[in-house]
């Protein structure tokens, strides 16, 4: 009985632990988003993935660096899938446009995947001007019907704040 007393104290302070990290608990760098089943929830903390779910799809989005220079910066992107994951398109896409809703990307590269794993963006982004160039990766499902997910550092309004903000790289002169 005392070993499982200790184990239960044991996850209860893991479970707070990746609650406060998770962005659940209330702090001035993370948020959290949740939407009704079946559609698209996100996750936003600054120091974790970037991650959205739906239908037992889980994307979770990394980029890097945070921070260059213009001729001295390559932007590397990897996502992983985990769950519910069948063939699909992912997308990986890096902008300096305003919002989501403006503007094309400076590059748009694609992966075909047929199930969980992680994966790259096949060429890094060197940006070629100084700006705030933001990550947004898409998964694509093959199969119509299915939902698709973006995980973004795009604001999805111009002058809004990005949902994601660790995809989102400083570039400076």
């Amino acid at each position: 009985m005392r070993t499982f007393f200790l184990r239960t104290s044991a996850l209860a302070a893991t479970l707070a632990a990746v609650t406060a990290l998770s962005g659940c608990g209330s702090s001035s760098t993370s948020s959290t988003t949740t939407t009704k089943p079946g559609s698209p929830a996100t996750t936003t903390a600054n120091d974790l993935p970037a991650t959205g779910s739906v239908d037992g799809l889980i994307l979770q989005v990394t980029s890097s660096p945070r921070t260059g220079t213009v001729g001295s910066t390559t932007i590397k992107v990897t996502a992983t899938l985990k769950g519910t994951v069948g063939a699909a398109t992912l997308h990986f896409q890096v902008s300096n446009a305003p919002s989501a809703k403006q503007g094309q990307p400076a590059t748009d590269q694609s992966v075909k995947v047929t199930g969980p794993g992680t994966f790259t963006m096949p060429k890094p982004y060197s940006p070629t001007k100084s700006g705030k160039w933001a990550v947004t990766v898409t998964y694509v499902p093959t199969d119509t019907g299915n939902s698709t997910l973006s995980v973004s550092g795009l604001p999805p309004v111009s002058g809004s704040k990005p949902p994601f903000p660790q995809l989102v790289t400083n570039v400076t002169s």
